[in-house]
């Protein structure tokens, strides 16, 4: 790794807390970004250097006139290959790293805990880092959401051994990783655009599974026939089950939940033969799907160390992590949630733990499509899972890196929608429509750029909440 390095699209998130690590550990880092981004603006408050024009006249002579001797380039596959930039480093003789090396790069041999999954890992991560960063030599954490506790996504410390890694299947970055432990939260069909098929998807998956160097977690429902005539790691498994029922025998790590509002029992390594660690805790995130989110977090954190006490405290005051179940104002008469979920599985559970949380209450739901061929692949689950709120306000589709499907717009997807209580309307006309109507429980989802409406919700909500 050369002193100076170079990122293109370094708002990213995932890009963003690689940059901050090799800032803490003495490296010269810039980077570029076509739209500008609060965490742009406190990357270039750290003392990074940041640009928003794709010019190469305006880069610093370190970067502009360097060649790959004395500049690391790094980049996010969603940068266009016509990006200036990319061409003035390319004629310099540069070849550009994929984030994902540069993150295998940091990690390759070191004690390194990885969560893979479709849903959860981010929230399952930040949780786990939480965890280690209460341990005495804390943890290095590369994130991909932004930690309440921290306002960062990205945490380091100088006698940290454990790294906390979020291991991404989007264009395979996982394959360049190779923990020590790592767990997989959830797989079901995402990523079609680049995978396929399930089945591809699921080959991915196993592949990074056998990159796994000591133990895997999986759920406990979760087929795996991929283990090789008994080479690579030792798997484990964790499960979910209601009080009073009887628990997967075969379950390595165990969330007993209790009616409503009440602990939830942990059971971490208890086919261990020293009987692992068991607690009860209150997680602090609503929702079945965050209760496993904890059970794995907690069980990782075990076979890095950490002590029951520290597991069963974060459990219960970890602050969560922004945009993942966000709760921004509840009252009696008026709660906000915004939350990042835009696949069918996501959205369910998203919903589920609304009602757990908020019973009885009205519950309107704004939705961002992402990407055309996430919602022509999913349009049925879509329609059926969106139904299930009392009330459902679409909006387009956000493209992100596709062109246009024919036949798939907003519109396909809204006929499909089988509620009658539902609207299709665009981001300036929503606050007319939901001015309209009383609302009580709002929650706004999706991972395009809804995130921007986020002030003007509150804002919205807070005027009823007296």
């Amino acid at each position: 790794m050369t002193k100076h390095v170079f990122f293109l699209g370094m708002g990213g998130i995932g890009m963003s807390a690689l940059a901050r690590h090799l800032h803490s550990l003495g490296h010269v880092v810039g980077g570029y970004d076509a739209q500008p981004s609060p965490l742009l603006d406190a990357l270039q408050d750290e003392g990074l250097w940041v640009t928003l024009q794709d010019d190469p006249e305006v880069l610093p002579p370190w970067a502009r006139e360097a060649g790959p001797d004395t500049l690391t380039v790094v980049y996010t596959p969603a940068m266009p290959a016509h990006l200036s930039h990319l061409l003035h480093f390319k004629a310099q003789g540069h070849v550009p790293m994929k984030r994902a090396q540069l993150l295998g790069q940091l990690t390759a041999q070191k004690p390194t805990l990885a969560v893979a999954g479709t849903h959860g890992k981010t929230t399952t991560s930040n949780w786990l880092a939480a965890m280690l960063w209460e341990m005495p030599d804390r943890c290095h954490a590369f994130l991909g959401g932004i930690d309440h506790s921290h306002g960062t996504n990205h945490l380091t410390s100088p006698s940290a051994t454990w790294h906390v890694v979020e291991a991404d299947e989007f264009d395979r970055s996982f394959h360049h990783l190779h923990p020590t432990h790592a767990a997989i939260t959830t797989l079901d069909p995402d990523h079609l655009d680049v995978y396929g098929t399930s089945l591809a998807l699921e080959e991915a998956f196993a592949q990074f599974g056998q990159q796994t160097r000591e133990v895997l977690l999986l759920p406990m429902d979760l087929e795996w026939p991929h283990a090789k005539d008994g080479s690579g790691p030792k798997l484990e498994r964790f499960a979910l089950c209601k009080a009073g029922q009887a628990p997967p025998a075969d379950a390595d790590h165990l969330a007993v939940l209790h009616p409503e509002g009440t602990m939830v029992e942990f059971r971490i390594g208890f086919k261990e033969k020293d009987g692992g660690i068991h607690f009860h805790a209150r997680p602090s995130m609503p929702g079945k799907h965050n209760a496993a989110n904890a059970l794995v977090a907690a069980s990782l954190a075990h076979h890095a160390g950490a002590s029951k006490e520290v597991i069963a405290r974060v459990v219960s005051e970890f602050q969560g992590v922004h945009r993942r179940m966000d709760v921004h104002l509840d009252t009696p008469n008026a709660v906000y949630i915004d939350d990042y979920a835009h696949h069918p599985t996501e959205l369910r559970a998203l919903i589920e733990a609304v009602k757990e949380r908020w019973p009885q209450r009205h519950l309107t739901l704004v939705f961002q499509p992402h990407l055309y061929s996430r919602t022509r692949d999913f349009v049925q689950e879509f329609s059926e899972v969106l139904a299930l709120a009392d009330r459902v306000i679409l909006l387009p589709i956000y493209p992100a890196r596709e062109a246009p499907i024919p036949g798939v717009d907003a519109q396909w997807l809204f006929d499909n929608i089988s509620t009658p209580h539902k609207q299709l309307c665009t981001s300036d006309s929503i606050f007319g429509s939901l001015k309209a109507c009383p609302v009580d429980v709002l929650v706004t989802a999706g991972a395009g750029d809804i995130d921007r409406l986020v002030p003007k919700a509150l804002q919205h909500m807070q005027g009823r909440r007296n």
